[in-house]
């Protein structure tokens, strides 16, 4: 549902600045232009959420180690 909302928005947001500034005048051109924008909008912001998805999950386990390993003996995890 965010997906089509932030698709929705930037397909809209490119569309109206190209009428605007009448970047050209043929429509197909523009609705093409618009439509890559957004998909690229998309792509890269979910990229960028599994980017701080794994860098988190690196850190967690990497972190976790060394709590374990210099940590106080009684508050070891339990796996």
């Amino acid at each position: 549902m965010w997906w089509k909302l932030l698709q929705i928005s930037v397909f809209l947001a490119v569309s109206f600045t190209g009428i605007y500034y009448e970047w050209t005048p043929n429509g197909l051109v523009l609705g093409i232009v618009a439509a890559t924008c957004a998909f690229a909008a998309t792509v890269l912001l979910g990229d960028l959420f599994r980017l701080v998805r794994w860098t988190r999950n690196k850190l967690r386990s990497v972190l976790g180690k060394q709590r374990l390993d210099h940590g106080d003996p009684s508050r070891r995890k339990i796996l």
